[in-house]
């Protein structure tokens, strides 16, 4: 599959970790000749300046980059994204292993979801896709999101903007803080975290902080 695209493919990207920003830059230079790494950001503040003077083909980027701007991370940072870009392709390379989330990140846009895991067995496929205006998702991923459909003993499944709360407040947000970021008011994102803890039947922030970690909301 080396070489298979029609021409060349300037590509930015985007990550948190110094180390994977360096891993992911060099796997693609290796890769062929066809693929040129013209811009790399470490937020999302980085990235939107950088796509304001670089021009590319595609975006590679994290989803969970936290920054000082509420509206530079995950869904918000997606969503001006494709507000800033319409037509520039996004593939989303995580960690991340929840379905709710990933449904979220195609509803506002992705094209493509890669699991940082399984990098070097699907990310050229996944390019290849996004590139073509066709969705990728990882293996893994996709077979979540199929067992989402079968949720647990109450029959009931986390939304994805209950999931979003979730990541939000495991990472230290305050309620006041979620409702800021997300655009709702104090009183609906106080009844997505009571309805998410149900349904998950968590009963106290330390479970829903476990939760988050243990599902991959906080890599």
């Amino acid at each position: 599959m080396r070489e298979s695209f029609g021409g060349l493919v300037r590509i930015i990207i985007s990550d948190d970790h110094p180390v994977v920003l360096k891993g992911l830059k060099t796997w693609l230079q290796d890769y062929g000749s066809r693929i040129e790494v013209v811009g790399e950001a470490r937020n999302g503040a980085e990235l939107l300046s950088l796509l304001g003077r670089v021009p590319c083909d595609l975006l590679i980027t994290d989803f969970s980059m936290p920054s000082e701007d509420a509206e530079d991370d995950g869904l918000s940072l997606i969503h001006r994204l494709r507000g800033a870009y319409p037509k520039l392709p996004i593939l989303v390379l995580t960690m991340l292993s929840n379905p709710a989330l990933a449904q979220s990140m195609l509803t506002a846009g992705v094209q493509s979801i890669v699991d940082k895991m399984a990098m070097t067995k699907e990310l050229m496929l996944a390019i290849e896709m996004a590139r073509s205006g066709r969705t990728y998702l990882s293996t893994r991923l996709r077979r979540q999101i199929e067992n989402a459909v079968r949720p647990g003993e109450d029959g009931l499944a986390v939304s994805p903007r209950e999931g979003e709360v979730i990541r939000l407040l495991a990472q230290g947000l305050t309620v006041s803080e979620v409702a800021r970021r997300t655009a709702r008011s104090v009183k609906t994102i106080s009844q997505q975290k009571r309805d998410a803890m149900r349904k998950l039947g968590l009963h106290s922030d330390k479970q829903l902080f476990e939760f988050a970690r243990s599902a991959g909301l906080l890599s």
